[in-house]
């Protein structure tokens, strides 16, 4: 990599940093292309990024709904178009796929649209086939809620804005319409107030489904962007059990069991800091 080119990576991301976004590249010459059986992408999907976003890999397929949220990372991206809110099969065979991959995308769905969604991956995936989840870690966060460490939130939420409370903080990345600071006119807010009574008189996970449970549904129509729900690692390997998988462990950054999982360039790069790490076989 020239220097120019070091430097321009450098500034640019000095002004992403701050939005939990860090661009990598890789050298010329330089890939992971060794670790695929394949030579080019399969006519047939075989690698699918499930909410893919502006992710590109010349081996894999792109999975994602087109919305005016998305566009503009989306582009011409996109392989296979399919609306997770949607409860339809997936367009891919029983056992056709040799791996399935989602970053950040189950937080923006119901807990109904995961589990299905964890069944449709099921009866895609071979025998032997992986599938990986990584998604904001809410049991981290609850953590650091707990002791007051409003410093693990150091990025604006999804339209730019910083929420000055740690309430407000905490809330936006499990039910964001519900923050002070979101862009929607409906009035059903949640005050610092109404989040620590919430949490301190309620158990930890009743908690949480209350919360997303008091979710206007129409404006989540209007911003994809939003979280609407909440994840642990023992929630997304107890969900992923219910489906029919058997082996379920819970991963680290970059540490998946499949080799063309562990390329950190392309996964697992969003926001490590406060994500979890779920992998599966079928």
């Amino acid at each position: 990599m020239s220097e120019f080119v070091q430097r321009c990576k450098l500034a640019v991301n000095g002004v992403l940093r701050p939005l939990g976004i860090q661009i990598s590249m890789l050298q010329r010459g330089v890939s992971d292309l060794h670790v695929y059986e394949e030579t080019e992408r399969p006519e047939v999907p075989r690698y699918v990024n499930i909410g893919a976003g502006a992710f590109y890999h010349p081996y894999w397929h792109n999975l994602d709904n087109p919305n005016r949220y998305y566009q503009d990372v989306q582009g011409d991206n996109l392989h296979v178009r399919y609306d997770l809110t949607s409860h339809q099969p997936m367009p891919f065979e029983d056992a056709s796929l040799k791996v399935a991959y989602t970053s950040h995308v189950i937080e923006h769905i119901s807990d109904e649209d995961a589990a299905y969604l964890f069944g449709e991956v099921y009866r895609c995936l071979e025998p032997g086939g992986y599938f990986r989840i990584t998604c904001p870690d809410m049991e981290l966060e609850y953590g650091a809620y707990q002791r007051g460490d409003i410093g693990f939130w150091r990025w604006p939420n999804a339209y730019g804005l910083y929420n000055e409370s740690i309430e407000q903080r905490f809330l936006d990345h499990f039910a964001t319409a519900l923050t002070q600071t979101h862009p929607s006119k409906h009035t059903l807010r949640l005050s610092d107030e109404e989040v620590r009574r919430i949490f301190s008189t309620m158990p930890k996970e009743e908690a949480f489904d209350y919360v997303i449970s008091r979710l206007p549904e129409e404006v989540q129509k209007d911003h994809y962007g939003d979280h609407i729900n909440w994840f642990s690692p023992e929630k997304v390997m107890w969900m992923l059990g219910d489906v029919g998988f058997s082996e379920v462990y819970e991963s680290r950054y970059g540490q998946s069991h499949c080799p063309v999982l562990r390329n950190t360039v392309l996964f697992d790069s969003t926001v490590p800091e406060l994500s979890l790490y779920v992998e599966c076989r079928r």
